[in-house]
C-alpha cells in the first residue's frame, strides 16, 4: 500500500493580522478618588477611579490584579499625591460585579506615585 495524499481542508476565517491595530500603552496623570478591591471567585484585584490632570472633568477607571499596584493606588488615595499610570484601554472591560462601566477603563501594568511637596 502506498501513501495516499489527502487534500487539506481549510477551516475558519482568514484574518490579515497586518491590518489589525493593537491597543497602545498610554501614560496618563491624575489623582485617585476611589479604590475598590475584589476577592471574588472570578476576579481578585481592584479598580480605582482617577480624575485626570490634563483633561479636567474627565474620570477614568484602572483595573489591576497586582497587589503592588493596588498598594500604590491606595497610597495615592490616602495622600492625595499625583500618579501616572501606564496601561492599555480596554475594548470590552470586565465587570467584576456585573453591570457596565460609565467611564473608560484601562488595564494597567505600572503606577508612578509622585510626592509633590
Amino acid at each position: 500500500m502506498g501513501i495516499i495524499d489527502k487534500p487539506t481542508l481549510e477551516r475558519g476565517i482568514r484574518i490579515d493580522v497586518s491590518a489589525l491595530t493593537f491597543p497602545q500603552t498610554v501614560e496618563l496623570f491624575g489623582h485617585v478618588i476611589l479604590v475598590e478591591g475584589y476577592a471574588l471567585a472570578a476576579y481578585t484585584g481592584c479598580h480605582a477611579l482617577v480624575a485626570l490632570r490634563d483633561t479636567p472633568g474627565k474620570t477614568v477607571a484602572v483595573l489591576t490584579t497586582e497587589q503592588r499596584l493596588q498598594s500604590l493606588l491606595e497610597n495615592a488615595l490616602e495622600t492625595g499625591n499625583l500618579i501616572a499610570f501606564l496601561g492599555r484601554k480596554f475594548v470590552s472591560p470586565p465587570t467584576p460585579r456585573g453591570g457596565t462601566w460609565s467611564v473608560e477603563v484601562y488595564d494597567i501594568d505600572g503606577v508612578i506615585l509622585y510626592n509633590m511637596q
